[in-house]
């Protein structure tokens, strides 16, 4: 690959890390410490500079709470469709510090800062949860670019307030109760299987087979951030309104989601996808909030987008 601006974190923590609960994305103001800088003293980009250079095509990808830029490794193919992939990093994930508080606007401004650096190429964006709407807000300030932007499991406005943080405490509870415990890392586990396929995930036999089985094969990458990063990933979203997007976008954005996501609803994703696109949402049956993981194909479909289709 070359040299590169900063550098992939192992991949150990990666999936258990990334997104851990919207009880701690939506609840946690108020009990976190001294507010963050806005700014840290390094670029979050990631990216190798000769590959961007020779490219036609940038890919700006943006992952959500608590997670790694390697959510995005399925999209290490799209360099043979003539991608250069720039990974935009989280404070304190992938050798970036956690010495500032992410915003939307300012991650937003980074990527489009980048974007025009490279007048002459096709920009496209992606962003899981947290990310799409970072790609959102970017998308509307590049007008007059060939330009598409997709988001995954996206997080609604103010990170769909109270009805987000009522499902994540009933489901916390009842992955309480069907652990038998209050353990921390008990309940965490059995609250990720509904991550994965959603609540009709545990009552499917097979569903629930494959859950059990990815849990059992990460039970020893469970992360849990502290406080300092709670509020470095979190504290924005939690404040962030959309405002108005402009007609030329709207067909240009794509939402991909599934249909039995617990933490966001369809119906918040499909008021998102009014506001911010054709009103359309592309949802996979069977599946939860982490669709990376559960539906890799989600990157297939995301490339046919991207490329016209």
């Amino acid at each position: 690959m070359g040299e590169r601006d900063g550098q992939l974190s192992d991949r150990a923590p990666v999936v258990l890390r990334s997104l851990l609960t919207l009880a701690i994305v939506v609840g946690l103001a108020g009990c976190s410490p001294a507010t963050l800088p806005t700014r840290g003293a390094e670029n979050p980009l990631l990216y190798d500079r000769r590959e961007v250079a020779v490219a036609s095509k940038i890919a700006m990808l943006v992952p959500g709470a608590f997670a790694s830029a390697d959510i995005f490794e399925p999209t290490e193919a799209w360099r043979d469709a003539g991608y250069a992939i720039v990974h935009y990093r989280f404070p304190g994930m992938d050798g970036l510090p956690l010495d500032h508080a992410l915003t939307i606007d300012g991650a937003a401004e980074t990527i489009v800062a980048f974007a025009k650096q490279h007048p002459d190429k096709k920009i496209r964006l992606l962003g899981y949860s947290t990310g799409g709407a970072v790609v959102i807000e970017a998308a509307r300030r590049l007008e007059g670019r060939d330009l598409r932007a997709a988001a995954i499991a996206p997080a609604p406005e103010q990170a769909g307030g109270l009805p987000t943080l009522i499902r994540a405490t009933v489901d916390i509870i009842g992955a309480a109760a069907r652990a038998g415990s209050l353990d921390r890392d008990a309940v965490w586990e059995e609250y990720f299987r509904v991550l994965l396929f959603g609540r009709t995930g545990l009552s499917d036999p097979e569903l629930a087979r494959r859950s059990r089985q990815i849990v059992e094969a990460l039970r020893d990458e469970i992360v849990v951030p502290d406080n300092v990063m709670s509020e470095s990933h979190s504290r924005d979203l939690r404040r962030w309104r959309l405002t108005d997007v402009p007609p030329w976008l709207k067909t240009r954005t794509r939402f991909y989601v599934g249909r039995e996501d617990p933490v966001f609803s369809l119906g918040q994703t499909l008021a998102l996808a009014r506001k911010a696109g054709n009103g359309k949402v592309y949802a996979y049956s069977q599946q939860g909030h982490l669709l990376f993981m559960t539906a890799p194909r989600i990157f297939d479909d995301v490339l046919q987008f991207f490329e016209g289709s």
